[in-house]
């Protein structure tokens, strides 16, 4: 038996999930608020929490922080309604594992709830040969096959799980952002669907456009190139598929479910690259080195870069291997300015080069007079963040 806490201070909102997932191996435990959620965690053996984010006495990203230092194993998944995208987006980047726009509720709710335990439930050690490994690198040519990809995430599942330290929830989410990007490379990239084609990622009953693009040739021979590699200080993912692309200034919309994947990649990984055609995403995570924010160990800091506003003069040292800009007050760098998010893009330092990522559609983030989604760095580049531009220096 799976027991589901749902949180959330609308009667209305509680009744309609204890509905949508009144399934046999299903127990529902509910509560109004984040503190009633905290005292239903310690009277019930809760294996996932559904949470509104928008409550009185505790609101859901204080909970999700609460959750994550008393409870580290407790899967999250977020409710998401209009006007909670910022604090959705700390949320996620403070450990919550997924999230479900309160529109998509309906269609959306029981799927993700069994892709999460889906995954979670894959979790099996490899012989103790695996676990003194100091590194590995695999190689797939998958065909279009909708069954490979289950496979490919249980495999990258195992491998995170027998040679890494990350615990129980670093490893789902990591494994959530490797699932959305197969599914993309897939079902957007190969098989050419577009945002008005819903696709259920656990889903194993072919539907008849998929079917139908699987017949077609020129989309079936297609395929998709993963390599994934481990080594002691991070994970590298590398996903490329056969299609056409896409438009990688897109960063994804909370309320539309074919660009959710973008959004859960970018707060779950350190640090998600495209090629300029839109076909190859290349995702890494750093176990080593932290911002600061997660459970992660922390490694020597690094002094090798700065940036220098151009309105203060204001001088920032680049220290940390990853520095979060934006406008809240956890920011490593915090600007205030009705343009910038509450988290607003990154600055990560991945084999020695400096990678900008933008996590938002809100204000204006430029890299030299272009707009950008994610951009290696080289000293001498100008990044402009809402009002202020900063010169990049290595």
């Amino acid at each position: 038996m799976t027991n589901i806490l749902i949180v959330d201070d609308s009667d209305v909102d509680l009744l309609l999930m204890e509905r949508l997932l009144n399934e046999p191996g299903f127990t529902i435990v509910t509560a109004g608020n984040g503190v009633q959620a905290l005292e239903k965690i310690q009277d019930w053996s809760i294996d996932l929490i559904l949470t509104d984010l928008q409550m009185p006495k505790m609101d859901g990203l204080q909970l999700v922080r609460e959750v994550r230092k008393r409870h580290p194993h407790l899967p999250i998944i977020l409710t998401t309604g209009q006007g909670s995208e910022e604090i959705a987006a700390e949320a996620l980047q403070a450990g919550a594992s997924s999230y479900i726009p309160k529109t998509k509720l309906s269609g959306m709710l029981a799927s993700t709830v069994k892709e999460v335990l889906d995954i979670l439930n894959t979790e099996r050690s490899y012989e103790e040969l695996i676990s003194h490994s100091l590194g590995a690198r695999f190689q797939f040519d998958l065909s279009s096959d909708p069954k490979l990809l289950p496979q490919m995430v249980d495999f990258c599942q195992r491998m995170l799980h027998s040679m890494t330290m990350l615990d129980r929830i670093d490893r789902l989410r990591i494994v959530i952002a490797i699932d959305q990007a197969l599914h993309n490379a897939l079902y957007r990239g190969n098989l050419e669907l577009g945002s008005h084609h819903r696709i259920e990622s656990r889903d194993f009953a072919v539907s008849d456009i998929v079917e139908e693009r699987l017949n077609t040739e020129n989309l079936a021979e297609r395929k998709i190139g993963v390599i994934f590699e481990i080594k002691p200080a991070r994970l590298l993912i590398r996903i490329q598929d056969d299609g056409p692309g896409f438009d990688t200034s897109s960063v994804g919309s909370w309320d539309d479910p074919s660009l959710r994947g973008i959004i859960l990649m970018n707060a779950f990984m350190d640090s998600v690259v495209y090629n300029d055609k839109g076909n190859v995403v290349e995702m890494r995570f750093n176990f080593h080195r932290s911002d600061g924010e997660s459970g992660r160990a922390v490694g020597s800091p690094v002094s090798i870069a700065k940036l220098t506003c151009r309105t203060t003069g204001q001088t920032v040292v680049l220290s940390k291997p990853k520095i979060v800009i934006g406008s809240r007050t956890g920011c490593h760098i915090k600007l205030k300015s009705q343009e910038v998010a509450a988290l607003h893009c990154t600055l990560s330092l991945h084999d020695d080069e400096w990678v900008l990522v933008v996590l938002t559609k809100k204000g204006v983030t430029l890299l030299n007079n272009k707009s950008v989604q994610s951009s290696k760095l080289s000293s001498g580049d100008v990044i402009r963040i809402g009002d202020r531009e900063f010169d990049f220096e290595i």
